[in-house]
């Protein structure tokens, strides 16, 4: 078994396609059929069922590529220790970002990170929470930037970087406009019960975010009416800024938005939050280059806190 045979039927699994696994190794695509056609002889039973357009793993495939990616990530692990063993400098990282949340930190990580090891490259996956856990066990991804509450956690390695809560975002035409906090002041709280009448633009639904904050209105006895679901928190602030909704969301994001003044805040009574983590697999061993990355994690974290403490 060859770790280039490996890493083609990774990649057939991952296209589900001849042409676009070829493409994606940088061979032609004759040259790759008859590579799993060779392994598919050598091993005496079929990893793919195949028809024109697209191919499909069998029981025997999924064996196969499973404990490929594991022979891969073993690969991994040990150039990564020999790599420290000898001060190498020289390799990549594949980060999952959520989206919006995670390119301000690797933004303000980054440029840092390069000057200790210009020669390390980041590959960067835009991907959500539940998707990100998927690929960090599967050996997709080395780190995800995830967003989730305690119970949300599976079995990988977390490191905590910042908590913060859900905030609640009303139009200043609101009734309830006036109880919010004059600037530089401390958010007061309020009970979303106030709120039982009121129409709402928040995530979509099944996100990590909309598991912390369903059962809160669920807690307040009613169930919202829903103008609109998305992927961005700038659309919910720019939504509730029309004055047709209120919206909720993370602390982080109201505090980058340029349209937070033109809302009121408040934090719920009682209060939802959430944790930023760092996750990876269990028994991965962290390079230096890693274990630096983390640290300057940390850092952002530490400061996205500060600035959390002063409000809005």
């Amino acid at each position: 078994m060859e770790l280039r045979q490996l890493e083609y039927i990774i990649a057939i699994a991952d296209q589900g396609n001849i042409s676009k696994a070829a493409e994606a190794l940088f061979i032609t695509q004759s040259g790759l059929n008859q590579q799993l056609i060779k392994l598919e002889q050598e091993l005496g039973i079929q990893l793919f069922y195949r028809d024109k357009h697209h191919l499909q793993m069998t029981a025997a495939g999924q064996v196969y590529v499973e404990n490929a990616r594991e022979i891969i990530n073993i690969k991994k692990n040990t150039y990564n220790i020999l790599s420290d063993m000898k001060n190498n400098t020289v390799g990549e990282i594949t980060l999952g970002l959520t989206l919006e949340h995670g390119i301000d930190l690797f933004t303000f990580v980054f440029p840092k990170f390069n000057r200790r090891f210009p020669g390390i490259n980041f590959h960067l996956q835009e991907r959500y929470v539940a998707q990100q856990h998927s690929l960090i066990g599967a050996g997709q991804l080395d780190f995800g930037l995830v967003m989730l509450g305690e119970q949300d956690k599976v079995n990988l390695e977390y490191i905590p970087l910042y908590e913060e809560e859900m905030l609640l975002g009303v139009p200043l035409g609101h009734p309830f406009a006036d109880l919010g906090a004059a600037p530089d002041r401390t958010l007061p709280f309020i009970d979303l019960k106030r709120f039982s009448n009121d129409t709402f633009a928040l995530m979509f639904p099944n996100s990590t975010m909309r598991g912390i904050i369903d059962p809160a209105f669920e807690a307040a006895g009613f169930k919202p009416k829903i103008l609109i679901e998305t992927g961005m928190n700038h659309a919910l602030i720019k939504l509730a800024t029309t004055g047709l909704c209120c919206t909720i969301l993370p602390h982080s994001r109201a505090l980058c938005s340029p349209d937070r003044k033109n809302l009121a805040w408040f934090r719920l009574s009682p209060p939802l939050s959430w944790t930023t983590y760092i996750a990876y697999r269990k028994n991965t061993h962290l390079s230096e280059a890693s274990r630096y990355f983390i640290q300057l994690a940390r850092e952002y974290g530490e400061e996205l806190t500060q600035d959390m403490r002063k409000g809005l």
